[in-house]
């Protein structure tokens, strides 16, 4: 069976309508030809002319490339074409010179994403519960909300005291709900302003708050440290928030990623819904390059020791048959010298 691999565009949505997924729901019916256009990258793998395996990366920041969209045909499974159209778009996603990180978020349950991510050696960076609630007012108590910061410089001193800052202990920035990425400076750039700061009364802490669309209308809440619970109007100000957004109609839930440490800390009767958590894996451009060349190295190294070993029981072959020749002309000679003396 000749197999070929190659990018998808909108024209091939048929090809994907015929695949059998078996997905109850497959969200890619509906945005596939998005999914092929601007920064979002679609490639399919085929078995001469039908369509197996489907997987792709979105760029985010102009750096960051998010591996996603694994889809196969249930007729074609458990023969690796899962882990060859991962290998395919990894390969795609390095020749991108804008591309200096690659990764996934996949949930701790999918353990055959697990193992795919695995093989190609990509580190889990961070694990994170996406934390929802439409009413947070139960941890509100009697407090005052935090004031809004409406400097951008103000705002940029923020991100360089935390996140940017190599010393400080988070070292992963939420871009989106379900996008969590090594903080870098471009996350940041030219993003600042669809956040809204705010801060204590002793600025000694701030939280971002924005709202999204994935799905459902999120009031989407960043709190770079773990200490929210011990923080006097932080939740104030999320429910004051949320309650201003569901009067303009732009937000109905609140989204915050959580760590395990974090979920622990939160009180017994907490309002929070917390589904499955999330694994970000990834590395560096870097780090994908240093890696194929170690393996290359070790697949030479491996071949020049076969050939060595080889080379050693050719030596041994021909030592065995010169002695056996060299036996052979000593029996000659005692043969010819016995001749002579008669």
């Amino acid at each position: 069976m000749t197999l070929t691999t190659r990018p998808l565009t909108k024209e091939d949505f048929h090809l994907y309508e015929r695949m059998q997924t078996q997905l109850e729901e497959d969200y890619m019916l509906r945005v596939f030809n998005r999914l092929t256009e601007g920064d979002n990258f679609l490639f399919g793998l085929f078995a001469q002319d039908t369509l197996i395996a489907v997987a792709g990366y979105t760029l985010f920041a102009d750096e960051f490339a998010i591996l996603g969209r694994l889809r196969s045909d249930v007729r074609y499974r458990k023969k690796g074409y899962g882990s060859k159209i991962i290998e395919y778009v990894i390969e795609e996603a390095l020749k991108n010179p804008s591309v200096q990180w690659i990764g996934a978020n996949t949930e701790q349950h999918n353990k055959p994403a697990l193992s795919i991510l695995k093989k190609f050696n990509m580190s889990p960076v961070a694990t994170l519960y996406a934390a929802q609630t439409d009413d947070v007012s139960s941890l509100c108590h009697n407090q005052s909300v935090w004031h809004e910061v409406t400097s951008m410089d103000e705002k940029v001193k923020w991100v360089q005291k935390t996140y940017l800052n190599p010393d400080f202990e988070t070292n992963v920035f939420p871009i989106e709900a379900y996008y969590p990425f090594p903080a870098r400076p471009s996350l940041f750039e030219n993003q600042l302003n669809k956040w809204r700061f705010f801060e204590n009364d002793n600025q000694t802490r701030y939280m971002m708050i924005g709202t999204e669309e994935k799905g459902k209308s999120y009031l989407h809440v960043v709190y770079p440290w773990s200490d929210f619970m011990k923080q006097s109007g932080f939740f104030k100000t999320v429910h004051s928030e949320l309650e201003r957004a569901k009067v303009q109609e732009s937000a109905d839930l609140i989204w915050m990623d959580l760590t395990e440490e974090e979920v622990a800390s939160l009180p017994s009767k907490h309002p929070f819904e917390l589904p499955s958590p999330w694994v970000l894996h990834g590395k560096s451009k870097e780090a994908f390059r240093t890696s194929s060349i170690v393996e290359a190295f070790s697949e030479a190294s491996h071949m020049l020791e076969n050939l060595e070993n080889e080379i050693d029981e050719l030596e041994a072959e021909m030592k065995e048959k010169e002695q056996a020749l060299e036996e052979s002309r000593q029996k000659f000679q005692d043969i010819s010298d016995t001749l002579e003396e008669h």
